[in-house]
């Protein structure tokens, strides 16, 4: 359990200890933008993989709570906007990710108007999702720390792109919210169907169900 906890914890470091501090910059001065990308992606996604695979070898059988059929339908239903919004959010051109920012110019596709946040939402769905069904301690620090990133991860890209003196980001966020549908709900944009990209939409379905029924081959643990 001390490698996850230690791993998660680098895990943190790299996104919120680098990513959402002074230090990004002083990187980026020191390497260059792209060599600064390619590093750090290299680093994070290696960190990743030694969190999921310290998670897959230890004890799951230490319970902060037990698993219930009611927690299993909410983390059930919960990970469907969660497929939606990563299939919606990965097949836009999203302005807040990393080497799309040209995209704040174009017309947003609808799921902007929704959340200007889909794939952050996506994997803080998925680990509340993954946190109520399971209820062991390595699934709370393994989701708990994904979740962590996640949440935070959206609060410090807004505050890092707000700084920007451009018009274009300006009118992003006058027209956009963090919290799914805030904006719309409070009249600072419209969204009409044909804004949504239907074909993500139906993609996001597919991967939903995709994980359902494929998810005791990849996990070891079937969904009932």
């Amino acid at each position: 359990m001390a490698t996850l906890a230690i791993a998660a914890l680098a895990f943190l470091a790299t996104h919120l200890g680098i990513s959402s501090t002074p230090l990004r910059g002083v990187l980026i001065a020191s390497l260059g933008e792209r060599l600064y990308q390619g590093l750090y992606s290299l680093v994070a996604v290696a960190i990743l993989g030694w969190m999921i695979y310290a998670y897959g070898s230890v004890s799951h059988d230490d319970y902060l709570w037990y698993p219930s059929p009611a927690l299993q339908l909410v983390a059930s239903s919960l990970m469907l906007p969660s497929a939606v919004l990563l299939a919606m959010g990965l097949l836009s051109k999203n302005p807040t990710a990393v080497g799309m920012a040209s995209a704040v110019r174009q017309d947003l596709a609808g799921i902007f108007r929704i959340t200007r946040h889909p794939v952050q939402w996506a994997f803080l769905l998925w680990a509340i999702a993954h946190l109520l069904a399971n209820g062991d301690v390595a699934t709370v620090i393994l989701a708990g720390t994904i979740g962590l990133v996640s949440g935070l991860g959206m609060l410090s890209i807004d505050a890092r792109r707000r700084k920007l003196d451009d018009p274009d980001w300006q009118a992003f966020y006058r027209t956009t919210s963090t919290i799914p549908f805030a904006a719309l709900i409070g009249g600072r944009t419209r969204l009409a169907l044909g804004d949504l990209n239907w074909v993500a939409f139906a993609a996001g379905l597919g991967l939903y169900v995709a994980l359902y029924l494929l998810h005791g081959s990849i996990t070891g643990v079937p969904l009932r």
